[in-house]
């Protein structure tokens, strides 16, 4: 099972970083200005709505209550910071009518202020998720195939959806989220403070158990969510594994196993799942009955105030009702917290991973004055070239081999020579630790990467197909190609002759990695495609391997077409494909032991003369014993 990736990449979290949190802010830098729109926008929803209550207050005091003995108690208080806003309105019948218009505009005004502010918000995040995704992109394009092979692609993807959604939801949603709680609170804190200090003092005496009941909620519901998405990504990565697999599972008649083991995870997932459900069972119903605690103390303060005075001293009907909404605002972005929290440390384990990724070195670089060839003449030369993938285990030993411009090179081995290596490190997808190659005399490492690249056509042994039309994977984003080139191309390597049977013809989809197509098509389609960007140098790895004799039959024509004029170098384990080569290289254990046209070798009787002994037994057929010296 290839758990690995989904558990290390999906449910860790990290520790808040300020550098982390510095450097994820730095995209949003561009932005600075909506940014700061929001907020404002955010505030002025924060007043406008937190003002409500507090006509509220007016319309029970002056319109619903005794305007009489509301005006007698402010006379005894001494009047009260109200006077102002209160001169809005005046002691006529039409009062109620116009604090209720003004309550109306001041909520209008706020959903105006909302609708603004999730505009700008959703902009911020999108331009900052592309720009993110595009960086992350661009450099994995620029990364070396031995970077490619040290990480698995399930954890490149990772890396370019879910964590830079993760960062995009939690760091700039969930930043300006923050900050209108944080605003909300301090909004309610200030009118609370300004309309009565001593109500608002009892209000927040429960406050510290909210904050006490938030941490350790924190606690427990953090380890629940690491085992939620641990047990996820377990179960989701055995669904993948087995419906990938579904032809051996059907085979083996493996079903009810399968079966049963998917269950067991599937119930494991649901178990913790519902321990989460019950860490929040618990949490929020305990910072309700917080909230509801101050307003209780609010009403026995107001309560035992009136019993023991006869008269609740500046604490009126209206201003009982707006500290109870007021209450009711205060506490439910303080709940929130402890969940808002969780979610910033899953962003830091994205940034951190994503930043690691950013921060890989590019391995195989340009030099500084690198140079762009107009065309190659194709004379190769690989001098005492080593290469190991990794360090003591050579692949490569002292490689000494010179090509001439127009040569056909046919490479043959066994698996694992080094032969595929050979050309890896031509087209500089590696680098050589000893030794050099150079074309017309330069060493590749002084090409530029995508000059030198684009001089050279290969067509690999499993050749890789996009999702799209046949047109699209020959043109291959090339749009300077004209179509009549593109037909010109695919009719030169016989591969016309099946797509004009296909429905749609070009246009026809090939399907996910070209399953809609045979082998042998395929490898058709990708000798078209070289073709049509017009190499110089042109590599075939093992191009002719798994396809039936008739596909071989027009394979072989188009190697034939495609060699002519040009430097080429052939890979095959078919000895057939190399016969008519003008030299013949054979590689065993990393090093060239035999050079010779296919005559010369077989009249050695070396290692060339055993594999065409071997390779003429295995078609035959034969199981005689085939004298071997």
């Amino acid at each position: 099972m290839s758990e690995g990736y989904h558990i290390e990449d999906e449910v860790q979290q990290r520790a808040y970083d300020r550098q982390l949190m510095r450097r994820l802010l730095g995209y949003l830098r561009a932005y600075r200005s909506a940014m700061i729109l929001a907020v404002v926008l955010l505030l002025g929803a924060s007043i406008l709505t937190n003002l409500v209550p507090y006509f509220n207050k007016l319309a029970l005091d002056k319109y619903i209550g005794n305007p009489e003995r509301i005006a007698q108690q402010e006379q005894a208080a001494g009047g009260t910071p109200s006077a102002t806003l209160e001169a809005l309105v005046t002691h006529d019948r039409q009062g109620l009518g116009r604090v209720i218009l003004i309550i109306a505009c001041l909520m209008l005004g706020e959903t105006l202020a909302r609708y603004l502010q999730n505009i700008i918000v959703a902009y911020v995040g999108q331009k900052t998720m592309l720009a993110m995704r595009l960086q992350i992109f661009e450099h994995l394009q620029r990364m070396s195939l031995r970077f490619l092979d040290r990480n698995p692609i399930g954890r490149l993807m990772t890396r370019v959806t879910n964590d830079v959604e993760k960062i995009q939801e939690t760091i700039v949603a969930g930043m300006v989220q923050v900050i209108s709680d944080l605003l909300t609170v301090f909004v309610i804190l200030a009118f609370m403070l300004w309309v009565n200090w001593q109500l608002a003092l009892i209000l927040m005496t429960t406050v510290p158990f909210v904050f006490v009941t938030g941490f350790v909620f924190r606690r427990y519901a953090r380890r629940s969510y690491i085992e939620i998405r641990k047990r996820l990504a377990r179960m989701n990565a055995y669904a993948q594994e087995t419906i990938s697999g579904m032809r051996i599972v059907q085979m083996f008649t493996a079903e009810e196993p399968t079966y049963e083991e998917y269950r067991r995870r599937n119930e494991e997932h649901r178990d913790e799942w519902f321990q989460q459900v019950l860490n929040y069972a618990v949490y929020f119903p305990v910072v309700d009955f917080l909230g509801m605690l101050a307003i209780g103390l609010i009403v026995l303060y107001t309560g035992d105030r009136f019993l023991r005075f006869g008269d609740a001293v500046g604490v009126s009907v209206g201003t009982l009702f707006a500290y109870i909404q007021w209450s009711e605002r205060f506490y439910a972005p303080i709940r929130t917290i402890a969940d808002r929290y969780n979610l910033l440390l899953e962003a830091m384990a994205s940034s951190e991973r994503i930043f690691e990724l950013l921060g890989a070195e590019e391995e195989i670089e340009n030099a500084p004055d690198a140079v762009i060839p107009d065309r190659f003449e194709g004379r190769v030369e690989f001098k005492d070239v080593w290469f190991a993938y990794e360090p003591d285990h050579w692949i490569l030993k002292g490689i000494n081999l010179a090509i001439a411009p127009g040569e056909r090179i046919a490479i043959v081995g066994h698996t694992g020579a080094g032969k595929t290596t050979l050309i890896n490190l031509l087209s500089r997808f590696y680098d050589v630790q000893r030794g050099s190659i150079a074309i017309d005399g330069l060493d590749v490492r002084l090409y530029e990467k995508t000059a030198l690249r684009q001089r050279i056509g290969t067509v690999l042994q499993d050749v890789f197909l996009f999702s799209g039309s046949i047109e699209q994977n020959i043109r291959l984003g090339n749009q300077e190609l004209t179509m009549e080139r593109v037909r010109q191309c695919a009719a030169y390597v016989n591969a016309a002759r099946f797509i004009e049977k296909m429905p749609g013809g070009y246009a026809y989809d090939v399907g996910e990695r070209g399953n809609n197509l045979s082998t042998g098509q395929r490898q058709l389609l990708a000798f078209a495609r070289t073709l049509a960007h017009d190499p110089q140098l042109l590599v075939l790895d093992e191009a002719t391997s798994s396809v039936d004799t008739e596909t071989e039959v027009l394979i072989q024509d188009a190697i034939r077409k495609l060699m002519l004029g040009g430097t080429s170098i052939v890979i095959a384990h078919r000895l057939s494909t190399v016969q008519n080569a003008d030299r013949i290289i054979v590689m065993h254990h990393g090093e060239v032991r035999e050079t010779g046209t296919h005559r010369e070798l077989l009249a050695q009787r070396g290692l060339y003369y055993r594999l065409y002994q071997l390779q003429y037994k295995h078609q035959n057929g034969t199981s005689e014993t085939t004298q071997i010296p």
